[in-house]
């Protein structure tokens, strides 16, 4: 079929933004599909297929390049243009699409937010898409609604502490799969599984429950089935970082130290891909994760080559996380690493230790104050005098 003159010049802007956006220029690639979508002539489908594009390109320059901004640029046109040019009753798949880009957008902002208005909204977006779009309709985009939808419920449920959403999200990861089999879209399979493994341990952690823990791990152990380092390198890395803080969680509730060396095994293994040239703050991420697990570790083994261990992973981590970059980071890392040293010098008698503990203490306590934090203030005060008691001990000795 012939092109119309309107649509080829369209389809020229479009290419064009296609070619930005390969290139990873956005907000160019935004600016292009605008123009398209504004050529005289264009039917409303049409109309509506350059809108979405454009909403969608400023919705990845705000994912990529971690701008707020486009983000709420990006809801705000599908709200107010997208979503206007597919009406529900005239083209029903369109609008479905819109709207799970839509609760993307919300939710990926409010992940970021402190406030969980965005969250809140996504959920009901997505709620809404999946009363009107149904298993029996589209399976499969059924079920990519029902991950997206799970992992916002998560997000909120573990902000809130509320254990119904936290519920309601394993729920929805646990629909998703009935559709997304590892027969037939494996990745996506996967993908489901690391998220109901997350929203498992999310639970699991509040309730003190160390079955769901086990689900957590199992679910994690089948994400790393189609997840392998040699397919998917950086996702294989996450889901053994997310596989280590499980392990650890659930071997602080076992007797012996084999849940625990696990742990320490699945960070390592994250390490491998999770470099500090690559990404710098996953990394430092994993290293704090590391140290706990050999904390725990060494501390369930009386065993101060662990604790030094630990030491060492704190330390690294604190090479990331400065407190210029993120200051909440640091002194929750730097307390970490308080904490660690000061068992090491229980542990072999050190009082130069323990007086380096009890220095990392007053810093954090120190910020804590500044920061107007007084529930971490406390706990770090109450640090802080263990290990002046513990100083004067070794001192003594």
């Amino acid at each position: 079929m012939k092109l119309t003159e309107a649509e080829n010049a369209a389809l020229d802007h479009a290419t064009n933004a296609m070619a930005a956006a390969n290139r990873l220029e956005y907000q160019h690639a935004s600016e292009l599909f605008a123009q398209a979508a504004s050529v005289e002539g264009l039917d409303i489908p049409l109309q509506w297929q350059y809108r979405n594009q454009q909403a969608l390109m400023l919705a990845e320059f705000g994912r990529e390049f971690r701008n707020n901004t486009a983000l709420e640029d990006a809801i705000k046109l599908y709200e107010e243009t997208v979503l206007e040019l597919a009406p529900q009753d005239e083209r029903p798949d369109d609008r479905a699409i819109t709207q799970l880009q839509l609760g993307n957008a919300l939710g990926l902002l409010g992940q970021r937010q402190r406030a969980t208005f965005m969250l809140e909204r996504a959920i009901k977006v997505f709620a809404n898409l999946l009363s009107t779009r149904t298993r029996e309709q589209a399976p499969l985009e059924w079920a990519t609604t029902q991950d997206n939808y799970g992992n916002v419920l998560g997000t909120l449920g573990q902000r809130r502490g509320d254990t119904e959403l936290l519920e309601k999200s394993i729920a929805a990861f646990e629909n998703a799969l009935k559709e997304r089999t590892r027969d037939q879209v494996p990745m996506d399979w996967a993908a489901t599984q690391n998220n109901l493994g997350t929203a498992l341990q999310a639970l699991g952690q509040r309730e003190k429950d160390p079955k769901l823990l086990k689900k957590s791990v199992d679910a994690y152990k089948s994400a790393l089935q189609e997840w392998t380092r040699e397919r998917v390198p950086m996702s294989w890395a996450t889901t053994f970082n997310n596989l280590g803080t499980v392990l650890r969680l659930l071997g602080e509730t076992r007797k012996g130290p084999r849940t625990l060396e696990q742990s320490v095994a699945a960070f390592q293994n994250a390490l491998a891909e999770r470099t500090r040239e690559r990404v710098p703050q996953e990394w430092a991420m994993t290293q704090n994760n590391l140290g706990a697990a050999l904390q725990s570790l060494g501390k369930r083994q009386g065993d101060p080559k662990f604790l030094a261990e630990a030491v060492t992973a704190y330390e690294n981590a604190l090479k990331e996380v400065t407190r210029e970059r993120t200051a909440m980071g640091w002194a929750m890392t730097l307390a970490n690493l308080g904490a660690a040293r000061m068992v090491l010098a229980e542990m072999t008698k050190h009082a130069d230790m323990a007086l380096t503990a009890l220095n990392d203490f007053d810093e954090v306590v120190k910020y804590f104050q500044e920061a107007s934090h007084s529930q971490y203030m406390e706990l770090a005060e109450e640090q802080r005098k263990n290990a002046q008691a513990l100083v004067s001990t070794l001192n003594e000795q």
